[in-house]
């Protein structure tokens, strides 16, 4: 036992540090800091994936196991541009023209190369390879070259490319009738770290003719893309739109057209600096319906997540996440011209997972005897008693929940059980519908409308698409939410519509194959109907009108109960109080853990409404027994 303290106070823990970090968290990591000052740990792919989103449940432990300030930021890269010794003439070579670049025996990774040319403008070249040896060589997935947009180098073009440390660069252009003369080439050389994942698991929707919907999935929520490298096959020019979720509605990321010169070809898309909301990516591809393009692969570069903090003293620092979210509002901030000492930490060790609180978890609460508007059976096959689970709300819910889903309960017999509501950023898909065609409304206007039907009634709604194949247009459009069904009619036959929720002007400059696309934001609950007019002016309606509904996604976490008995939503009346849980104090630390999926039993299952004699048997009850006492009284009084 001496022993073992000694080692633990070699490495400047005490034994209540040694011990006391680890419990209560999943997972931890050792850092080693040899003398105190700022710290900068890199975060990698495990990690990333087993913290809570924002990193929320992540603690520092100094070697005397106290918890230390910190602060999460992404890593910045740092890039510089370094000259390369250009070989003259452009040699010819099979029919065209090719030209070897040598970066030197020891090359820096390197995503970009700037060309001059000695008589601008500079034709950009049709190829770009590398090689390590420059005997194998292998395509780099090149983005769209462009003119740069300094007026200190008008004459260079740059051209991106996936990250690479290849020492040879070999270019290629078609067979022109004067050989392309190249005055200066760099490289730009990044010394920044960066994550890369490649992966050919492709996920497309391909219903539509000549479209593929796809959606690429991130490690995790919260992460900075840097560029996406896509590997696509199909004939003719292919346009693109790529999109990531915030606030249940889609955000445009970049969008555009790619000429091709093969049926298989590698692009590359230039990410943003503010991090993807959720862990999901949309994109879409449009081309011929003949040879509809086809996503075989794709590759991300994600930016390195890294916790600051500040050692007071030189020792082992732990990492620990997996476990209760931080309370400690502090942020580690150095001061101005400092540089912090970048570390790594060590593998990371696993513990086993810390069990939720059962006083947070477990039903106890009574429901009361209230009229219920409808129940569904909770239907979990994996789940076991303890597991967390996952009940994404379906559509049906919403036809019986209040809008803010106060009034929803998860209830095994007549006890509750605590849940914590998550709403997703990355939005559901209400309804798609195709080739619709806009009636005309009022021949006076010069309108046109079309009606979209929704499965269910009161869906909170966040966005409608609509899309037309590519055309030059410019109409202004409206959405209503139409009244249910039995409103009276009006004169002209249409029933009676709110005032327009939305009004945009719809302005489409065509690049096909890509359609155009006006993106709609639609607030609050919705009834079944939505109409969508159009300002068609002079213009005959719009043809081929395709659209897209789109609403908030809501989620219910909750730890299975350890009974035989069924487990049901319940959706109480209107004016139900809505529900406060200790299990909201973990917040969305929860995610990050793992879980089964659950969903809702949609097969015709009743409401349990409350008899209409029930609510008078509290009052009768407590008549009755007013009188019995009121009798006891008397008989005492008389009696004394």
């Amino acid at each position: 036992m001496r022993c073992c303290r000694a080692l633990v106070l070699a490495f400047g823990l005490t034994p209540a540090a040694a011990w006391g970090q680890v419990e209560g968290f999943h997972f931890t990591r050792e850092v080693t800091v040899s003398a105190p000052g700022w710290v900068r740990v890199p975060l990698d792919l495990a990690a990333v994936q087993h913290l809570a989103p924002g990193a929320a449940d992540l603690h520092v432990f100094s070697p005397a196991g106290e918890e230390v300030a910190l602060r999460i930021e992404p890593a910045a890269t740092r890039s510089e541009r370094r000259p390369v010794q250009v070989p003259k003439p452009v040699r010819s070579e099979g029919g065209g023209w090719e030209l070897v670049l040598d970066l030197g025996p020891d090359p820096v990774p390197h995503e970009r190369l700037f060309l001059a040319g000695a008589h601008p403008p500079l034709a950009p070249p049709d190829g770009v390879e590398s090689s390590a040896d420059g005997a194998t060589w292998q395509p780099l997935a090149a983005d769209e070259p462009f003119q740069t947009g300094s007026e200190d180098e008008s004459g260079w073009i740059s051209l991106s490319y996936p990250m690479t440390g290849d020492r040879y660069l070999r270019l290629h252009w078609q067979r022109g009738p004067k050989a392309p003369e190249i005055a200066a080439a760099e490289v730009e050389a990044i010394t920044g770290p960066t994550q890369s994942i490649l992966t050919r698991q492709v996920e497309c929707d391909t219903g539509e003719p000549g479209a593929a919907f796809c959606t690429l999935t991130l490690p995790a929520a919260g992460q900075v893309v840097r560029r996406l490298t896509l590997e696509v096959a199909g004939a003719g020019g292919i346009g693109y739109r790529l999109d990531a979720p915030r606030e249940g509605r889609w955000t445009l990321q970049a969008e555009g057209v790619w000429p091709r010169s093969a049926g298989r070809t590698s692009h590359l898309l230039v990410g943003r600096p503010e991090p993807i909301a959720d862990s999901q990516l949309r994109l879409e591809l449009y081309g011929s319906p003949q040879a509809p393009p086809r996503l075989l692969s794709w590759g991300v570069e994600l930016t390195v997540q890294t916790v600051l903090f500040r050692a007071e003293q030189a020792g082992r620092y732990t990492l620990a996440y997996g476990g209760p979210p931080r309370t400690d509002t502090r942020q580690a901030e150095p001061p101005a011209g400092v540089e912090a000492v970048w570390l790594e930490a060590g593998a990371e060790i696993e513990h086993a997972p810390p069990p939720l609180p059962s006083t947070a978890t477990v039903p106890a609460v009574r429901l009361g005897n209230r009229r219920l508007a409808a129940s569904w059976q909770v239907i979990a096959p994996t789940a076991r008693p303890g597991f967390l689970v996952r009940l994404e709300l379906s559509d049906a819910v919403y036809g019986a929940a209040r809008a803010d889903l106060g009034n929803l309960r998860l209830a095994v017999g007549d006890r509750q059980i605590p849940f914590f509501l998550w709403s997703p950023a990355v939005p559901a898909l209400v309804t798609r519908e195709r080739s619709l065609r806009p009636s005309p409304s009022d021949r006076r206007s010069h309108e046109s409308e079309v009606e979209i039907h929704l499965p269910e009634p009161n869906l909170p709604l966040t966005e409608l698409d609509l899309s037309v194949p590519a055309s030059l247009l410019r109409r202004v459009v409206g959405v209503r939410y139409q009244e249910p069904v039995g409103v009276p009619r009006r004169e002209n036959g249409h029933r009676k519509n709110h005032s327009a929720l939305v009004r945009e002007t719809w302005e489409c400059h065509p690049q096909p194959p890509l359609p155009c696309v006006e993106r709609l934001a639609l607030p609050g609950r919705a009834p079944q109907v939505l109409s969508v007019r159009f300002v068609d002016g002079d213009n005959p309606p719009l043809a081929n009108l395709d659209a897209a509904v789109w609403r908030r996604r809501d989620v219910l976490l909750f730890v299975w109960p350890d009974t035989e008995q069924p487990v049901r939503l319940l959706a109480g009346p209107e004016t139900l109080q809505s529900p406060s849980y200790d299990l909201s104090a973990l917040g969305e630390t929860l995610l990050s853990r793992s879980w089964q999926p659950a969903e809702l039993s949609l097969k015709g299952e009743a409401p349990q409404a409350e008899p209409r004699w029930n609510r008078w048997v509290m009052p009768l009850t407590l008549a009755i027994a007013g009188a019995c006492l009121v009798l006891l009284l008397r008989r005492i009084l008389a009696r004394a």
